[in-house]
């Protein structure tokens, strides 16, 4: 047997080298395709081990606080502080603390939003007041918010300068005031509009004031300047809430984020402050050094007609001048951020109120604010699944808000006009409860001890990021171009509209200690005393990664938190950012319906990752076995095939079956041997080359891997040898044809061949099948790394990260069923050699026998590509758990591309059909 094994590799070398070639690539790209995968495995685990643990472990809020949506989605909102006012009780925080395996246990209770109120004076330009009469202004602010998408003109305001020395009966706000020409100004919020006239009820900030050149007198509400100005009012909504200082600075560093001031002590006492005589209470804060919002006032000065007299400043008069010709004389940039800022830095200057008369202090001053009054929370936001997968937005009515102090009404931001999508809830003193005679321990004030920058807080992976507690904004993304259009690029930023989609950051920090302060102050009527913390949130000691300790260390104490409180509580440990498409509808003030993404916590996509990664490698390695398998078995039944007259021959001397059958097998793992050695010799170098780790000793399993893959992939042309009859075996084999039929076309005689040889066509289907389920099982695995099974940005960066070396093996399998459909290709022709050069004979042209071949390759082609794109999709489905649309359309075109490859590869043994020996043919026939 072995010298008859040596003989076919001698005498018959074209074969033998085609079956080691064989072997040789099987081995070879099982060894280095194996060392992809192994690498894009470690990388993967190290990427995922990486970005297990984000800034906390746990997150808790209070019970029947988490939303549908997230419920549903095993998400979490990125402003899952909207609307979550108190719930948790400092009881139940403590009992958090001392459960073992908590290292940190950081609460954050959201308390009110204030209105901060900056009066900005801006003084007419010298050139416009050149001369000596009397001269009237019209003041008129834009508001402009989402970078130009919303805007909204407020009434305009009106300035009247006089040569004569003004005069006023009462020094007191709101009473006329006059040159002795006229009746005089009158000032107020809406004062200058008719009844029924203020689209905005109280929030139109329209006035009326005078200035004379030799007295100077001003009745704005700031008082007196000695020149002659008007004022842009900005009333800045800021979010207040209290933490724990020692917790939060574990948790995310927050006091190594100070940029002035100092840092707060839980247990500071409160400020006292001597106001008029009266001594009041306050409270310390941390204020943030940024704003959070994107909005700008555009603030236009014009010189109207000037008056013969001073004008009777009524609203009817307003409303006359409304539309006036007028000649722009100044023009006023202004942002939410500079007037922030410039409250920080310096309050005296720009006039700042904290609710109505209440200065904001800086760092740097001893003082304390004098009281506020009022206060208002706002609800989460409500959505609706769209047909398109989408969450929209449902819209809220509010009703027209107004702060209260000492009887009087002081208008909000016109933003409040807008659209609105949460819940506001206004907590108001009734007109006339806070008088200057009030009972001073029902005011609170306010303290800022320092200003933090949100910029300099510990920095964590992006990849797995969850919100801190609304240090920062949190911004929507447009996700098309319509909305890229509207935002001119940029993002949705907070506004001065409380009850927008996106929620403003905390601008003020206090401390736990000092909540109760805010809770017995009068115009805190409301506050949870009882329950005031909002969220926990808790990181677990001893979690170095994603590995099973660490998870079982968080869940023990998620476990814990739930059975001894009752509180709703989050794993958000190996969690990451999820993009979530939101569609906002179009706002009153001319913003358009915008398309936009915020990126939600996806909870478990770490373990998910992980799963995946385990399944995608296990897959990897059935397929390239299974077609490496195929290739050298059907390239091995070809050689059995060709040598069917011989081993007939030997059967009729004698041969028993079983020792075909070695002679065969022994061949096949020998020619495997030879393949395995050079493919070891070979696959290092090809690794190195491609940066993968393969370890000498690891290619050595080349060796026994490619004399598996020749054996088993020879046990049934072995088992064809050893059943070699001498009479079959001089004939081709193919099926007897039962009941003579006439094929009517090319494609029908095409048909009827391939069917003719079923065990050479199925392994052509089979080879090619796995090639495009290859395909497409990898096409799903790319899109169960970006959307369906993680769908986050560490699932995303996983993604391009081993899927390159997928494609690579998906090609590979590909490759070779193709080559396996044309070998099958040619044995047919070659068996069917003289059967073809009868039709010839017949009169055939050799394009139609060309168009026959190819056709029994494009029946082949259409039958594997269905057969594996069907394969595909089931492994699909397996692997991800759903089907997504996409992925048909994937396996769809992976169906019409094998099919044009085969027929394309059918094209070589076409060729070939010129170079039979017609006359030869059929003399020996």
């Amino acid at each position: 047997m072995g010298r008859l094994a040596w003989s076919q590799v001698r005498f018959r070398p074209a074969r033998a080298l085609a079956l080691i070639v064989g072997v040789l690539v099987a081995a070879t790209a099982f060894t280095v395709l194996t060392a992809a995968s192994r690498t894009a495995q470690a990388r993967t685990v190290g990427q995922v081990s990486a970005n297990f643990q984000p800034a906390y472990d746990i997150l808790v809020r209070p019970k029947g606080t988490r939303s549908a949506v997230e419920s549903k989605t095993g998400t979490v909102e990125p402003d899952f502080l909207s609307g979550i006012y108190g719930g948790i009780t400092m009881a139940q925080w403590h009992q958090i603390e001392r459960i073992p395996g908590v290292q940190v246990a950081a609460p954050i209770a959201m308390a009110a939003y204030e209105q901060l109120q900056a009066d900005i004076f801006v003084p007419v330009p010298a050139a416009a007041l050149k001369g000596a009469g009397r001269q009237l202004y019209r003041i008129s602010t834009t508001w402009v918010s989402g970078d130009g998408a919303s805007s909204v003109t407020q009434p305009p305001s009106y300035l009247y300068v006089t040569p004569l020395r003004l005069k006023s009966g009462d020094t007191g706000l709101g009473k006329p005031a006059s040159d002795g020409t006229g009746t005089g100004c009158v000032v107020g919020d809406g004062s200058l509009l008719a009844p029924g006239t203020n689209p905005f009820g109280t929030l139109a900030q329209s006035t009326a004031s005078c200035w004379s050149r030799l007295n100077h007198y001003d009745v704005l509400p700031a008082g007196s300047h000695t020149e002659a100005g008007y004022y842009v009012t900005w009333n800045i909504p800021v979010l207040i809430a209290a933490i724990d200082p020692d917790a939060e600075a574990k948790l995310d560093g927050l006091d190594k984020a100070l940029s002035s001031g100092s840092y707060l002590k839980e247990n500071e006492g409160l400020y006292q402050k001597d106001i008029d005589g009266v001594t009041h209470l306050g409270i310390p804060v941390l204020a943030s050094s940024d704003s959070g919002m994107d909005e700008y006032a555009q603030t236009t000065l014009q010189q109207l007609t000037a008056p013969s007299a001073m004008p009777d400043m009524d609203a009817a008069w307003a409303s006359a001048q409304a539309s006036a010709p007028g000649r722009t004389v100044a023009t006023v940039h202004s942002t939410a951020q500079q007037v922030y800022g410039a409250v920080l830095r310096d309050p005296p200057t720009v006039q700042v109120i904290l609710g109505p008369h209440a200065p904001v202090s800086a760092p740097t001053d001893t003082a304390v604010g004098t009281p506020t009054a009022g206060y208002w929370t706002v609800g989460p936001l409500d959505y609706r699944r769209t047909a398109g997968g989408a969450l929209a937005v449902r819209q809220v009515t509010n009703p027209a808000w107004a702060t209260w102090y000492t009887g009087d009404s002081y208008p909000v931001s016109m933003d409040n006009e807008e659209s609105q999508y949460r819940a506001v809830t206004s907590h108001q003193p009734a007109p006339k409860s806070i008088a200057s005679n009030e009972e001073p321990s029902t005011l609170t004030l306010i303290k800022i001890t320092g200003v933090f920058d949100p910029a300099k807080m510990k920095v964590f992976s992006a990849l797995s990021e969850v919100p801190l507690g609304d240090y920062q904004p949190v911004a929507a993304t447009p996700a098309n171009t319509a909305s890229r259009r509207a935002l001119h690029g940029g993002d949705l930023l907070p506004n001065q509209n409380i009850g927008g989609l996106v929620s403003q950051p905390v601008n003020l920090i206090t401390t736990l200690s000092a909540l109760p302060q805010l809770e017995h102050g009068q115009q805190y009527t409301g506050v949870p005393a009882a329950d005031p913390i909002s969220v926990i949130r808790v990181r677990v000691a001893g979690v170095t990664g994603p590995g099973a300790l660490s998870r079982e260390r968080i869940n023990a104490v998620a476990q814990q938190i739930e059975q001894r409180t009752g509180l709703d509580v989050d794993v958000v440990a190996g969690s990451s950012p999820a993009p979530v498409t939101i569609d906002v509808p179009a706002g009153k003030f001319g913003q358009p319906p915008l398309t936009l993404t915020q990126d939600w916590v996806k909870e478990g996509v770490a373990v998910l990752i992980l799963k995946a990664v385990d399944k995608t490698s296990v897959a990897l390695y059935v397929l390239i076995l299974v077609v490496c398998v195929l290739f050298v078995g059907n390239a091995a039944t070809a050689a059995v095939r060709g040598r069917r007259r011989e081993l007939g021959v030997l059967a009729s001397l004698g041969w028993r079956r079983s020792r075909l059958f070695a002679t065969v097998l022994g061949e096949l793992a020998g020619i495997g041997l030879a393949a395995g050695l050079l493919a070891a010799a070979i696959a290092i170098p090809i690794s190195a080359a491609l940066g993968l780790d393969a370890a000498p000793l690891r290619t050595l399993l080349a060796v026994p891997v490619a004399v598996a893959v020749a054996v088993a992939a020879g046990l049934a042309p072995a088992w064809l040898a050893a059943r070699a009859d001498p009479v079959s075996s001089v004939r081709p084999p193919v099926l007897a044809v039962r009941r003579a039929r006439q094929p009517g076309s090319i494609t029908a005689l095409a048909a009827l061949n391939v069917t003719r040889t079923p065990g050479r066509t199925a392994i052509g289907v089979v080879s090619l099948a796995a090639g495009i389920a290859a395909v497409t099982m990898l096409t799903a695995v790319t899109f169960a790394f970006r959307g369906v099974v993680v769908g986050s940005l560490l699932g995303d960066a996983v993604a391009v990260q081993v899927r390159s070396a997928d494609y690579v093996a998906a090609a590979a399998t590909v490759a070779l069923g193709v080559l396996a459909v044309a070998d099958v290709v040619f044995l047919n022709i070659t068996e069917r050699a003289a059967e073809l050069a009868t039709i010839r004979s017949f009169g055939w042209r050799d394009t139609a026998l060309a168009r026959l071949v190819i056709t029994e390759g494009a029946i082949i082609g259409v039958t594997g590509s269905l057969a594996g794109a069907a394969a595909g999709l089931g492994a699909a489905a397996w692997f991800a758990g759903q089907l997504p649309g996409r992925l048909i359309a994937i396996a769809v075109a992976a169906v019409v591309a094998g099919v044009l490859i085969t027929s394309a590869a059918a094209l070589l043994p076409a060729a070939l059909l010129r170079r039979l020996p017609t006359a030869h043919l059929l003399a020996e026939e």
